[in-house]
This record gives C-alpha cells, sequence and structure tokens, in this order.
C-alpha cells in the first residue's frame, strides 16, 4: 500500500530517526488502526488515522498550531492514547494528550514540560506503571550556553512534569557545545536512555524504574558524525541494540546480550539515513534509506539470517526499475536494454547507442517497467532536451492510453525532476496491465516522442523513486 497524506512545508515533516510518530493502536475494538502524525507546516502538527487495509484515510486532526519547525515526537498506550511532545514556537517544551475513546481521538489542553532556555527534540515514553518520561535536549543559554540531555517524568498523565515547568529534570549528560540527540525504549523493569554528543559519542544511561535512580554514564561506541542518524530497542529476550549511520556511510548495529556488548557490525556499506530498529522476537529487523545517486534515496529492509544480515529493498516502489529499454525508430537494434545504466548515478550512460540520445526523432521512445505498479519517476539528465515533445503513455491490455502526469507535462527539457505519473498508487489507471514489450513482461509506462528534438537529451539516472528525507516506522 503507497498513500500520498499530505504535502508539508516542515523542515522534517516525519522527525528524527529517534523520535516515534507512527502508531497501531494496540487493543480493543479498533485494534490494529494506524495512526500517523505529522508536521504539516512550520508550526502545526496534524493526525490522521486509517482502518486496516489502510486504503483510505481520515481529514487531518490538529494536534497544536504553535510547534517551532524542529522535529517533534509521541507514544501511544495500551488504551490507544497519544501523548505528543514539542517544542513550541518560545522553544519551550509541551505536551499534548490526545484522548481515544469510541472510535475517536480528540486533543486535550497543553501542559509545559519545561519553560527554563531552549528544548528541542525531546522523545517520550510510558511505562507499565503508567508514569511519562520525556527526554529532550536542553540548550543552558541563560547559564554556560551549553546542550545537554534531560529526563523528566509525569505521575499524574502529563499535567505536572516533576515540581513544575520551572523544574530542569535529571541531566543524563554533561554539557556539550553542539546539539545532542536522544532515543529512548523499555525493558524489563528498565529504561534505557542511548544519545549522541559530540557529534560521535554514541552513550547509554538506564534508569531502575522502581527507584527511579539513574546508573552512571556508559559508552557504547564512537564513530564520526552520527548526530541525529540512530535508534534503538529492546528485543523480546532483553537484548539492547542500537542501529547507526555515520556522515561517511554505512549502517552499523551494535547490541548488548545484558552482560557485555558485541562488536560493531556493518549491515550496508555505503551512503544512507534514516535508520530504524525494531526486533521481531529476538531477531533485529532494521530499516533505512539507501543512497543511490543524486540526492535520491530508496527504502531498504535487513533481516537477521544466522550470523548475517539479508538486505532487500523494502518496496517494489521504489528504487530502481525491473526494466528500462530505449527504442530508436532507426536503430539497429531499434530496443537497447539500459536498465543498468539507469539504475546507476553514472554520467550521460542512457541513451540508445545509434542516435547518441535518450530520445531523437518521432517514434523514439523510453520504456520503464515495473513486477509491480509505481506512480512516479526520478529523472536526472546529463543532457537536456530541447525542442522536443513526448506524450506519456501506460499499456492497458489492448493499447497505449495517453495521460499527462498528475505533475504536469515533461518533455526532458530539465535535468533533475521527479515526474508523478499520478498521486499515488490508489488513483493509478485500473485498466492498467501488463504487458509484453521486446521479450519482458512488465506494468509499462512509456514517454514517446511526437516531436523530434534540436537538442538531444541524454540521461543520467531513471529510478521509480523520490528525494526521500526521513522514514517513520509503526511500533
Amino acid at each position: 500500500m503507497q498513500k500520498l497524506l499530505a504535502t508539508s512545508t516542515a523542515a522534517r515533516p516525519t522527525g528524527s530517526p529517534p523520535q516515534r510518530r507512527l502508531f497501531k493502536v494496540p487493543s480493543g475494538p479498533f485494534a490494529g488502526r494506524l495512526a500517523a502524525l505529522y508536521a504539516d507546516s512550520p508550526s502545526g502538527i496534524k493526525l490522521v488515522y486509517s482502518n486496516y487495509p489502510y486504503n483510505n484515510w481520515s481529514a487531518p486532526i490538529t494536534v497544536t498550531s504553535d510547534s517551532s519547525d524542529t522535529p517533534f515526537s509521541a507514544c501511544i498506550d495500551s488504551s490507544g492514547n497519544i501523548y505528543v511532545v514539542y517544542s513550541d514556537t518560545s522553544h519551550d517544551l509541551k505536551m499534548r494528550k490526545v484522548s481515544f475513546s469510541g472510535g475517536r481521538w480528540s486533543v486535550g489542553a497543553a501542559s509545559t514540560i519545561i519553560d527554563a532556555d531552549d528544548s528541542f527534540r525531546p522523545v517520550i515514553l510510558k511505562d507499565s506503571d503508567g508514569k511519562l518520561w520525556c527526554l529532550f535536549d536542553h540548550h543552558r543559554l541563560s547559564y554556560d550556553g551549553r546542550h545537554y540531555v534531560r529526563a523528566k517524568s509525569s505521575v499524574d498523565d502529563g499535567m505536572t512534569w516533576g515540581t513544575g515547568p520551572a523544574d530542569l529534570g535529571t541531566a543524563l549528560s554533561a554539557a556539550w557545545i553542539d546539539p545532542v540527540y536522544v532515543s529512548v525504549c523499555l525493558g524489563i523493569a528498565r529504561l534505557y536512555a542511548v544519545y549522541c554528543v559530540n557529534h560521535s559519542n554514541i552513550m547509554l544511561r538506564i534508569c531502575d524504574l522502581a527507584t527511579s535512580i539513574w546508573q552512571d554514564e556508559s559508552a557504547i561506541c564512537q564513530i564520526d558524525s552520527i548526530d541525529d542518524q540512530f535508534d534503538s530497542a529492546i528485543s523480546g529476550d532483553g537484548r539492547l541494540g542500537v542501529v547507526m549511520i555515520s556522515s561517511a556511510g554505512g549502517v552499523r548495529l551494535k547490541e548488548h546480550d545484558g552482560l557485555t556488548w558485541g562488536g560493531l557490525v556493518e549491515i550496508e556499506a555505503g551512503a544512507a539515513r534514516s535508520p530504524q530498529i525494531y526486533y521481531a522476537g529476538s531477531s533485529p529487523q532494521i530499516i533505512f534509506m539507501k543512497h543511490t545517486g543524486n540526492g535520491y534515496y530508496i527504502p531498504r529492509f535487513a533481516r537477521k539470517s544466522g550470523e548475517a544480515f539479508d538486505v532487500e529493498d523494502a518496496s517494489p516502489a521504489f528504487g530502481a526499475f525491473d526494466k528500462v529499454f530505449v527504442f530508436c525508430v532507426a536503430g539497429s537494434p531499434q530496443y537497447q536494454d539500459k536498465t543498468a545504466a539507469a539504475a546507476s548515478s553514472a554520467t550521460g550512460d542512457i541513451y540508445h547507442s545509434d542516435s547518441q540520445a535518450l530520445l531523437d526523432g518521432a517514434g523514439d521512445c523510453l520504456y520503464l517497467g515495473g513486477l509491480s505498479k509505481f506512480n512516479r519517476a526520478a529523472a536526472v539528465l546529463s543532457t537536456q532536451g530541447s525542442s522536443g515533445v513526448v506524450v506519456w503513455e501506460y499499456w492497458n491490455g489492448f493499447d497505449w492510453v495517453q495521460f499527462v502526469p498528475s505533475s504536469g507535462a515533461y518533455h526532458f527539457e530539465l535535468s533533475d525532476i521527479l515526474i508523478q505519473f499520478w498521486q499515488d498508487l490508489s488513483v493509478a489507471p485500473a485498466e492498467w496491465q501488463v504487458g509484453l514489450i521486446n521479450g519482458h513482461n512488465a506494468f509499462w509506462v512509456r514517454a514517446r516522442a511526437t516531436t523530434g528534438y534540436s537538442i538531444k537529451p541524454v540521461g543520467t539516472q531513471i529510478l521509480a523513486g523520490s528525494k526521500l528525507d526521513d522514514l517513520a516506522l509503526v511500533r
């Protein structure tokens, strides 16, 4: 299922990797309902929801209109109530309870967690005793100008935090010049705070829930330039897993078995971002975005198999097309397979060898094929076309049907563009069928030249993807 929920003008609509924004109602008559939270604007947070099979989503519910344009987070309890924490326009830390009753969510008044100096990038969790915990980056402008990881808790469902908004809470980290980033997860009778300081140091503090006493800080690892590109989770057998990505690339995992830390395991090399981790029993499952070149990312999924990880594309709707052909009317042969060239980021390698172009004269075609339906193509050109005209068509089982992409006409005159064929797959034509092109069955979309080019376009990369930013994983 792929569905466009909203368009947003916020800097990071779905937050950062350690934060939570996508939930499933855990029990009751609405068990399985999905709730998604996102920033729809620099100051607004919205909630939408959907019941299985998640084809139709509700109208957005306004959670708040006073958020700063920084990442927020939330958690859900066993009754379906959602607790949203965010930094407001004054950079005070606020919480709103979104109560769930009779299948409906209603937004409560904001409570202030802390109003001393500035606070950013909070995470929130509700423990088995009903206590709420909020961890955040506290920037002490009035004191030393440094950043601290701090924790505060509430025993009255978020109405009061500590002794009040002026209470600074517990400092988990030392003071740092640069921003700090934190994640939180719940184990058996323990709270685990995993955080990044000094851009590169991943640290751990554990709180005994029975006493609310925090153990001393310990180091997990040091890797250059991680910042918020990490996540943590607890397995069914009590192991703590931390996944991280540095600016130099490489998706890595480190696990603690309750006694010692294991080694740092590289899951996949190369540039990536937005790692998320969860456990299926005792097996770590990791999703992240792999850079494919030219600023484009595709979601990838890794699961542990024995001592190694199997890694694959997370969705057939993103990534390389299953087949890409260029067709030249005057060529011999007329069809040439450019699947590998379209997937790579090598400059200027998508063209027909006879025309030396992606498209040249009238009747030339570019064929994009997928084993599953798709609704977009990202096109990067090394040479922009001029004067040519193309029509876009899909195969309905009997003939080619012309359509105008929802993003507007495109004639390969722009060097880097996302062509949105249809808004999402739910509105893709029902009559779009698998067809046979050059010996290959697929769902095909083609660009057919009706007027030749004075300057012929040459392609660098063509993907069934978009410039994704941050992932949100349902918990």
